[in-house]
C-alpha cells in the first residue's frame, strides 16, 4: 500500500505555514505566471489579463468557501451562521470553479476605475460602456490551468482531506490509512496503517498529471479558441462524476449525499453541461483558430 504521508506545519520565526495553504499559493501564483506567459506569446494584452485574473479570484475564493459550508457543511451555518464569511476555513474545487464563472461574467461587464474617497485614491465599480468577450482571455487561463492545478491537488493528496471508500490492499491506489508503525523524514512522516482506503486527492492528482501532459502537448498548435475551456469542463466533469463513488460516506468523515450523490457529482453534471453548451456555441460561432504565437500588443498610453 501508499504510505499514508504526513507533512508538518512549517514555521518560521512567529509565522505558521500550513502544507495545503503553502500548495495553494504556489498554484495559484503559478498559475498567473504560466499565463502571463501565455498571453504574451499569444499577443494578448497582459494589463488585461490581469484585471480579468483579479475579478476571477475574488469571486472564486469567496465562493470556495460558501459553496463548502452551504454543501459540505449545513450543519455547520446553523451552529454558526458567520461562518460563511470565514474564506480561509474550508474551500471547494467546484466552488471555486463557479466563482470563476461568476468572477468573468462581472469581469465583462463591470470594471475598476480610479476614484477618490476624501483624500484618499481609491477605486470604484464602473459599468463598461460596452460588454468585453470571455472567451480568447478564458482560454489563455483554461489552457495553463492543469499545470498549476498540479500543485492543488497534491496539497488535497498530503492533508487527506478527500477520503475515500476501503479499497483492497493489493489496489495500486490503495492508502494506508488507520493506526500503525510510523517513520519520520525530517519535515514529514509516513504512516503505515492498516486500513487500506483510496484518497480522492491523490487520484485527482494523477488525472491532473494526465490532462497538463495533454494540455503541454498542444500548446503548439492552432486550435480554435475556447477549445482549452471546453476540453477542460469535458474531461473533468466525468472523471470527478466516477471518482466520487470512490469516496467515504459521511458517517466515515466523507462527503454528505444529495438523493445519493455527492455534492461535487451533481457539480459534476453541471460541468458537463457547460462543456456541452461551449463546444456548440465555438462550433456555431466558429470561433477563430489561434496561432501559437502572435505579434506583441502595443503598450497602451497612460
Amino acid at each position: 500500500m501508499i504510505p499514508y504521508i504526513e507533512v508538518y506545519v512549517l514555521k518560521i520565526g512567529s509565522l505558521t505555514f500550513s502544507p495545503f495553504g503553502l500548495l495553494v499559493a504556489i498554484a495559484v501564483f503559478g498559475g498567473i505566471e504560466l499565463a502571463r506567459r501565455r498571453a504574451r506569446k499569444r499577443g494578448a494584452d497582459v494589463a488585461e489579463l490581469m484585471t480579468f485574473v483579479w475579478w476571477m479570484l475574488t469571486f472564486g475564493f469567496v465562493t470556495a468557501h460558501v459553496f463548502d459550508e452551504i454543501c459540505y457543511h449545513p450543519m455547520e451555518i446553523v451552529r454558526r451562521p458567520w461562518s460563511l464569511l470565514l474564506v480561509w476555513q474550508g474551500i471547494s474545487s467546484f466552488g471555486g470553479f463557479l466563482g470563476a464563472a461568476l468572477g468573468a461574467t462581472a469581469w465583462k461587464y463591470f470594471e475598476l476605475v480610479p476614484a477618490k474617497i476624501g483624500p484618499f485614491e481609491a477605486y470604484r465599480v464602473a459599468r463598461r460602456a460596452s460588454p468585453r468577450p470571455i472567451l480568447p482571455i478564458g482560454d489563455i487561463i483554461a489552457a495553463v490551468f492543469p499545470v498549476a492545478w498540479i500543485s492543488g491537488r497534491l496539497g488535497c493528496a498530503i492533508v487527506h482531506d478527500h477520503p475515500g471508500a476501503r479499497a483492497s490492499a493489493t489496489s495500486p491506489f490503495a492508502v494506508a490509512f488507520g493506526p500503525g508503525p510510523s517513520t519520520s523524514y525530517g519535515f514529514f512522516e509516513l504512516h503505515h496503517g492498516w486500513r487500506p482506503q483510496y484518497d480522492l486527492g491523490l487520484l485527482e492528482l494523477v488525472f491532473t498529471i494526465f490532462v497538463s501532459a495533454l494540455f503541454v502537448a498542444t500548446w503548439n498548435k492552432k486550435l480554435p479558441v475556447g477549445s482549452y475551456a471546453a476540453a477542460s469542463l469535458l474531461l473533468y466533469a466525468p472523471v470527478r462524476f466516477a471518482l466520487d463513488f470512490l469516496r467515504a460516506e459521511d458517517a466515515e468523515g466523507g462527503d454528505p449525499r444529495y438523493l445519493a450523490l455527492t455534492p461535487g457529482q451533481w457539480a459534476a453534471v453541471a460541468m458537463l453541461a457547460g462543456g456541452v453548451w461551449l463546444v456548440a456555441y465555438i462550433r456555431a460561432n466558429d470561433t477563430p483558430r489561434l496561432a501559437p504565437t502572435a505579434p506583441p500588443v502595443p503598450a497602451r498610453s497612460s
